[in-house]
């Protein structure tokens, strides 16, 4: 059977705009060439060697962080440093390179950012908004988020990502407690052109 010509523009139309928008679910977010959601129990074991150069204590509640949080990384790239990612501002294109993002250092490692919340929370979404720079903005591909419930605790998958494509990540947490959350990249892991890079504008949790 012939599909008539305004059926035909109007497929293609619908086409376009799955693929060009992402979608949020159930408070996940999708891309069009929509990332893929592994089994949080397959995920490859990981080791994070965190910098304690790089860390800031929170000197008050924003982001849906508490007062006193401490956010810490793996090595940044340079002079980049964590302020740019919990600072509340929404309008990233708009700030200069380094007031803008945090960037690790570009190695063939795992790269992280872990938040220390000083006292349990539950629930909410973690979100992530991936770095705007040179006109673009710099996905990771593939990652995990990761909680525990104390500094001696075995980390818990939340959710595997690969394949991402979205500017805006979001993920649902769990109802238990939880003290610590992180989002650690494995090697490989970052934007199509530069795979060994984690590069974030913001992180926040959202309700």
């Amino acid at each position: 059977m012939k599909t008539h010509p305004i059926h035909r523009s109007l497929i293609h139309r619908i086409a376009r705009f799955f693929k060009a928008s992402r979608v949020i679910v159930s408070g996940i977010a999708f891309a069009a060439a929509s990332a893929v959601f592994l089994h949080a129990e397959d995920a490859p074991k990981i080791e994070v060697t965190l910098d304690p150069v790089s860390a800031i204590v929170l000197k008050k509640a924003i982001n849906g962080f508490p007062e006193n949080t401490k956010v810490i990384s793996t090595t940044c790239n340079g002079i980049y440093t964590l302020a740019p990612v919990i600072d509340g501002i929404k309008k990233r294109k708009e700030l200069d390179w380094l007031e803008g993002s945090w960037a690790s250092i570009e190695d063939d490692d795992t790269h992280a950012i872990e938040i220390q919340f000083g006292k349990p929370l539950s629930g909410g979404r973690f979100q992530i908004t991936w770095a705007y720079d040179h006109d673009d903005y710099k996905i990771s591909r593939s990652y995990l988020i990761q909680v525990k419930d104390k500094a001696d605790g075995v980390w818990k998958n939340v959710i595997w990502v690969k394949d991402n494509q979205s500017i805006v990540s979001s993920y649902v947490l769990p109802k238990e407690p939880f003290s610590f959350i992180r989002i650690a990249q494995p090697k490989g892991g970052g934007p199509d052109d530069r795979a060994n890079i984690l590069w974030v504008g913001q992180i926040e949790i959202t309700d």
